[in-house]
């Protein structure tokens, strides 16, 4: 049972990501578009599902293999106060997809008032999911990394852009179209490339940044 729970714990979250991100930009590149609002919603209950699932997977497996072994026996009941288990489940299995899944919905529903305060002028509305999925594959705490990336390259973008129509001369307030790209910080295609630049390099970047401190 060893390979059983070294697949849940350490292989399949980060597969899973990477296959959905993976898949999404393939997709986009192909169609030219991303897939309908409908599929990404989808998605992104599936992959909060299949979190739930292994955390959940994972704490009955560890249950069990305690079970099997006279020494580990000793840390559950009657030997042991149920809390103890709980309290070791909570830590190594449920810390992270929590924050994770709470992180992924501040962001999602973020996104959808800003946007909706702003009369639908900040945002796309494939953003929101987009960006959910990216701090659910990335995970805690590699998720904070994640969104300071996409915030700061969609400012530095975004000035790059407003500077670019300024020296061509090409803005005219009375065109909404082009007025739209001042107001718009559209951070549409950084969601899922720096998703998968996180979740492929996260080691490397914990190595320099330490951001791993963030775990209990």
């Amino acid at each position: 049972m060893d390979w059983l729970s070294i697949f849940l714990f350490s292989i399949l979250r980060p597969v899973l990501g990477l296959i959905i991100l993976a898949g999404l930009l393939i997709y986009w590149i192909v169609k030219r578009e991303l897939p309908q609002e409908k599929f990404l919603r989808t998605i992104f209950f599936v992959f909060i599902g299949a979190i739930i699932i292994r955390s959940f997977s994972l704490m009955f497996l560890n249950y069990w293999l305690w079970s099997q072994e006279l020494i580990s026996q000793r840390l559950l009941p009657p030997y042991t106060p149920i809390s103890y288990f709980l309290k070791y489940s909570w830590q190594n299995y449920w810390f992270e997809p929590v924050v994770s899944v709470l992180l992924a919905f501040i962001v999602f529903w973020g996104i959808y008032l800003f946007n909706k305060k702003f009369e639908e002028n900040l945002f796309y509305k494939e953003e929101r999911y987009l960006a959910g999925l990216g701090v659910l594959a990335t995970s805690w705490p590699n998720c904070l990394i994640f969104l300071s990336l996409v915030l700061f390259l969609g400012i530095v973008f975004h000035l790059l852009n407003i500077l670019f129509f300024f020296f061509r001369k090409k803005f005219k307030k009375n065109n909404k179209n082009t007025l739209q790209i001042f107001i718009r910080l559209s951070l549409l295609y950084f969601w899922i490339p720096c998703a998968l630049l996180i979740l492929l390099f996260s080691d490397i970047i914990n190595r320099y940044i330490g951001i791993s401190q963030f775990n209990i």
